[in-house]
Parts: structure tokens; C-alpha cells; sequence
């Protein structure tokens, strides 16, 4: 039974992926609400492949399809722009002897009825941390500007809405997951008739995406996308994946009860079949979020991380807060790496990390330091509780926060 206007948007993305009539919508269905929750989960091109399903006294009024529709429309014009452009950047990189591994939704979108379908805000591709700045020089030389350098990966910008992320690691360090991913060249497999470029075995992707997904709702949240993603996924390669190799990956990474419940809920959502309290928390957790989750919830998980009922919460409060205006070592180094072996520079980067925060997104860290003081003990305790029956019970991928 579709409940609201956000079990619509899955209703129609499931028609869409079973190439099948979506149910109409409720008496009295709230459209711009539909179309608020599409847009946020970064599918609302998708759901416009459903509403043209539907019977002309069925569809939304013309405003909002029309917003839909737009939205398709640019949806296809970016997939276009995205696929000349990664392709060429990759026979670049193929032709200077730099080895290169397309992430995430660039390899996902051939696995859905439409590569347009699996709209991506950025490209992500893997490169030697020795190579990423020979790749920042071809992206300059070709008219992007660079973002942000360091950390995990690099970012590139070129109008009208190119967005690429050069990895320097395919997670960011402090999710080890028993360090699994830290080779993972070694196990990819060079594409046919390329010398430079290579594509993820279907199991070490699925663990991919996998994890990748637990960072997102470990940190504040994940969206429809993302659980859509690992239901393609599998039926894409349900005859081909060795699944109990990908079992045991999960197994490894301690994800294995986490990554069985996510795709419980891929199948409530997308196979009909019935769920239950957990699935209706999980699945409502998720509605709940946009594409990457929300700034409340990213606090509240932070805060469950180190959440200890026999402290003073009080206590723990204000060494969080401390900690979120002055990170350690481990963080600042992947924001400005030149501060790496220096302890003394420090304040000089707290510092400029603050000033930067205050320039570029005043609303968004002010709002961080209210959620900070405002987030109470009994919410933290309930978010805590919510993760462990989401299979996240140890968080053992993991590093130790130490305030």
C-alpha cells in the first residue's frame, strides 16, 4: 500500500525498473510533494519515466509534470556531457600510462533501463596518488577549474555541470573495512583493448557500493538512490556475481548484517515483498534524507559514535563541540596536508578552516554548532539504538573517534 507522496516517488522508480504501470496515486496526492522528495533524492528524471505511464486523468498537474520533464531533459543532456567527457579523459590517461578505475554511478548507469536514469552529481575515477596531479594538469589544460585538492580526492569543476573527483583512495581513510579496498588494483581487471584502464570485479564493486552506502548512513543518511543502486545491481548481475563470495566480503568488513537488511529493504521497496519494523524504520530514516542525508542527522550519528550512557552527557557535549570546531591531526591533514608532521601549524589551519567555513557556507556551519548544542541525550541515545538494529552495532570499519 502506498502510504504518502514519498512511497510514490519508489512506487514510481519500481515501475520504471520492472518496466511496468505504477499504481495511480492516492485521492488527494500532494504532486508537489512528489516532486519535492524526487528532487532531493536526485531521481525525479527517473520518476518522469513513470508518470508518462500513467492515464491522462491520473498525472500530476501540468506545472509539476512539466518540472519533471525538465528534469529528464537535463538529466539526459548531463549523462550526454558526462560520458563524452570521462571517455575522452579516460583514452588521455590510457594513452600517457596512467592507470585509472571509473567509480560508482559511471559504470552503475549501464545496468539501469537507461544510463540517463542513474543521474551522478560528479564522476568519480581512481587514480595512484603519485598520478593525481599529472591528472589535475589535464583537466586545468582542458578548461576545469580545481575545487579542492587533498584528502581523499581532488575536485574539478567545468560549467555547465561537469563535476569530477580524482580518488587518490576509493574511501576515505578512516574507513578501513580491515583494509580490503587498500589493493584494490591488484584484483581489478584491465579493460578489453585498453593498457591503463581497469574495472572492479561484479564482487568487489557490489562490496563497493556496499560500503560506500554505510558511509553515507553512518554519517548522516543515504537516499533512495543509493538502496535503488544495489536492486539494480543484483539483478543486473544476479546469474553472473559469485554471491557467496560477496557474502563473505560483507562478512569480512563486518557489514554483513547491515548489507542483509539494506537489501531486505531494496526488496520491500522494488520486488513487493512485505516488510516489517526494521525495514519500516530503515525505509523511513532513508525517505526522510536527500541524495547524501541531512546536517541533524549527521551530528546524531556523531554524536552515537561516542555516546557512553555512564558519562555525563553534558561532558561528552562539549568535548564534541570542541572537537567539531578543532579537529585532530588525522583530519586536518586531509584538509590541508601541508600541516602533516607539523603539529605546530594546527592553530594557524583551525584557523583558516574556520574563516573558510564562515565565507563559503556561513547558514550551513552555524547551523552545525546549534545541532551540536541543541542535540539532546535522549535523541542521541534513540539514533545509537537505530543504527545498531540497522546492523551497524560496532561500527568496527570504523577508526576510534578520540575527543
Amino acid at each position: 500500500m502506498i502510504k504518502d507522496e514519498k512511497d510514490y516517488v519508489v512506487e514510481l522508480l519500481a515501475a520504471v525498473l520492472k518496466d511496468q504501470r505504477p499504481e495511480p496515486p492516492a485521492p488527494g496526492c500532494d504532486w508537489g510533494a512528489v516532486y519535492k522528495t524526487a528532487r532531493r533524492h536526485s531521481v525525479a528524471g527517473m520518476a518522469d519515466y513513470g508518470l508518462e505511464r500513467l492515464a491522462e486523468e491520473e498525472q500530476p498537474p501540468q506545472e509539476v509534470r512539466q518540472a519533471f520533464r525538465q528534469a529528464r531533459l537535463t538529466g539526459i543532456a548531463k549523462e550526454a556531457t558526462q560520458h563524452v567527457t570521462v571517455t575522452e579523459l579516460l583514452k588521455t590517461l590510457d594513452g600517457r600510462g596512467i592507470r585509472a578505475l571509473p567509480l560508482k554511478g559511471f559504470v552503475l548507469k549501464y545496468a539501469y533501463p537507461r544510463p540517463d536514469m542513474r543521474l551522478m552529481a560528479d564522476v568519480d575515477i581512481l587514480v595512484d596518488d603519485a598520478n593525481t596531479r599529472a591528472v589535475g594538469k589535464i583537466l586545468t589544460d582542458r578548461g576545469f577549474s580545481c575545487e579542492h585538492t587533498g584528502g581523499n580526492h581532488d575536485v574539478y569543476h567545468r560549467r555547465p555541470y561537469m563535476n569530477l573527483e580524482i580518488h587518490r583512495n576509493i574511501l576515505p581513510e578512516q574507513y578501513a573495512f580491515g583494509g580490503y579496498f587498500d589493493h584494490i588494483f591488484d584484483r581489478a581487471v584491465l579493460k578489453e583493448g585498453t593498457q591503463c584502464i581497469y574495472a572492479m570485479t561484479p564482487e568487489d564493486f557490489y562490496l563497493y557500493m556496499v560500503a560506500h552506502l554505510t558511509k553515507h548512513y553512518a554519517q548522516g543518511g543515504t537516499g533512495i538512490r543509493s538502496i535503488m543502486d544495489l536492486w539494480v545491481f543484483r539483478r543486473f548481475y544476479q546469474d553472473t556475481a559469485d554471491w557467496a563470495a560477496i557474502g563473505a566480503g560483507l562478512e569480512a568488513m563486518g557489514l554483513k548484517a547491515f548489507g542483509d537488511n539494506l537489501m531486505r529493504l531494496a526488496g520491500v521497496w522494488f520486488d513487493g515483498r512485505p516488510g516489517d519494523e526494521l525495514t519500516d524504520e530503515m525505509g523511513r530514516f532513508i525517505l526522510g534524507n536527500g541524495t547524501y542525508g541531512t546536517t541533524q542527522n549527521m551530528e546524531l550519528s556523531a554524536f552515537s559514535k561516542v555516546y557512553d550512557a555512564q558519562e555525563d552527557f553534558t561532558s561528552v557535549q562539549r568535548r564534541y563541540l570542541w572537537r567539531t570546531l578543532f579537529p585532530a591531526m588525522d583530519h586536518m591533514r586531509q584538509v590541508f596536508p601541508w600541516v602533516e608532521g607539523r603539529p605546530a601549524l594546527l592553530p594557524a589551519a583551525w584557523v583558516m578552516r574556520g574563516v573558510r567555513a564562515m565565507v563559503k557556507r556561513p547558514k550551513r556551519t552555524l547551523h552545525r554548532v546549534r545541532a551540536v548544542q541543541n542535540t539532546s541525550e535522549e535523541e542521541v541515545a534513540r539514533a545509537r539504538g537505530f543504527y545498531e538494529r540497522s546492523g551497524l552495532q560496532e561500527l568496527e570499519h570504523e577508526k576510534k573517534s578520540h575527543l
